[in-house]
């Protein structure tokens, strides 16, 4: 990789291009960097499964490779529907060259681009830092917990919901068709989970051993029925010969298709052999873990941003969507980034169906894009924001009536980061 000059060019002057496979050396240099981390090569070339090369996009300063931003092509799902949606990844910026517009420039582009090939009306992505992402018109729209769930005699309460039917067993992790019907379940009735193909699948059951930390082989449990599985946990244990006995469970990923299957999991996992602890790093805010557990206090529950959304065809966004009851509401749209999207918008629907189309009538309600990405997948009540500042209503009532109508339960939740 060369070096830049030593003056800043403007903040609207790079020059962003799609990037090449001769760019790749230096892109994967220039993610190194942001993040303070070397990639294992193993983990580089599984990437290649999933890369979608044609959609990286690099900015340049000169010959010097400073910022990179890619993108996969979803499906997600979102209230009443399942919409296509770019997810943005491998956002990245040399040290050298920060606070100098050239995320702007990328994201800028990154919108256009996405735009203008008319297929994907959202884009979404996990952000590093949350501060980052609002001042491009994303918001947060989903969130998690994490918890460390202690092991002990009564970690869960007597009362939690029991299926004699159902049986556990051990499977393979690198077969996931016995579990590719559960996760289609789950992302039928759950915002914010994509769609999974075989790459992702893949992606999904990874088992590199530079990534394991020590831990073990992944491992896959099945809870199922005689008419066929309810649920499974992707997970690996962990222990050190000073403190054998006391290990932890790494949940990567839980799904079950009903209450008892994913009691009977969290039973499984609370109480291996050998095991101290249980940590999930990624729970559904309304997960019914919170009221099963004897107490919560122990396992420390902790909040956390989730899956963040861009609309970025407005009116094709909130048409794609169905809404918690019928609406009629006119939105004022600031959108300083997408200025498609700016304006005023007669958002008209319920259960069934929805249109959005440009209106001159007066607002009901004047709000950043941003917000209505985070109210977008329902799970960001939009009174909320209003709260806070970020919504206004200009019509008495409406705020509610919209808040009303853009939610959605269960609550959104993406399971993976991408």
């Amino acid at each position: 990789m060369t070096s830049g000059p030593a003056e800043a060019p403007e903040r609207d002057g790079w020059k962003v291009r799609p990037l090449t496979e001769g760019d790749r050396s230096d892109l994967l240099a220039v993610d190194s960097h942001a993040f303070g981390m070397t990639t294992p090569e193993e983990l580089v070339e599984a990437e290649r499964d999933t890369h979608e090369d044609d959609r990286d996009i690099g900015a340049f300063d000169g010959d010097t490779l400073a910022g990179v931003a890619a993108a996969y092509s979803f499906e997600i799902g979102v209230p009443g529907a399942t919409v296509p949606a770019a997810g943005v990844t491998w956002v990245a910026v040399l040290p050298t060259h920060r606070r100098r517009g050239v995320l702007r420039a990328l994201m800028t582009h990154q919108l256009r681009s996405i735009h203008e090939a008319g297929r994907e009306p959202v884009a979404t992505l996990w952000a590093s830092e949350p501060q980052i992402y609002g001042r491009f018109g994303y918001g947060a729209a989903s969130a998690s917990l994490s918890l460390v769930v202690p092991r002990g005699p009564r970690t869960l309460r007597a009362d939690v919901p029991t299926d004699p039917g159902l049986r556990l067993r051990l499977v393979d992790p690198d077969d996931w068709s016995p579990l590719a019907g559960v996760y289609d379940a789950v992302s039928a009735r759950r915002p914010g989970v994509p769609v999974r193909d075989d790459r992702w699948w893949r992606r999904a059951v990874r088992d590199l051993p530079s990534m394991r930390d020590g831990a073990s082989a992944l491992r896959c449990v099945l809870a199922e029925k005689a008419d066929g599985p309810r649920g499974y946990a992707l997970y690996r244990t962990a222990h050190t010969e000073d403190d054998f006995g006391a290990g932890d469970v790494k949940v990567r990923e839980v799904m079950a298709a009903d209450g008892p299957a994913l009691a009977a999991l969290y039973r499984f996992l609370f109480d291996l052999d050998l095991m101290a602890r249980t940590h999930l790093w990624n729970v559904p805010v309304d997960d019914p873990l919170q009221h099963w557990l004897q107490n919560p206090r122990l396992a420390k529950p902790r909040l956390g941003d989730g899956l963040y959304a861009r609309l970025v065809d407005l009116p094709a966004a909130l048409s794609a969507r169905r809404y918690a009851h019928p609406l009629d509401l006119v939105l004022e749209v600031r959108d300083d980034l997408c200025a498609w999207n700016a304006g005023r918008w007669r958002l008209t629907g319920g259960t069934d169906a929805a249109r959005c189309e440009r209106t001159d009538d007066a607002a009901d309600l004047a709000l950043d894009v941003a917000e209505l990405g985070a109210a977008y997948l329902g799970g960001q009540r939009l009174s909320d924001l209003g709260e806070a500042g970020r919504v206004t209503e200009h019509r008495p009532g409406a705020l509610a009536a919209a808040t009303s109508a853009f939610s959605h339960s269960p609550a959104p939740w993406c399971p993976a980061i991408f």
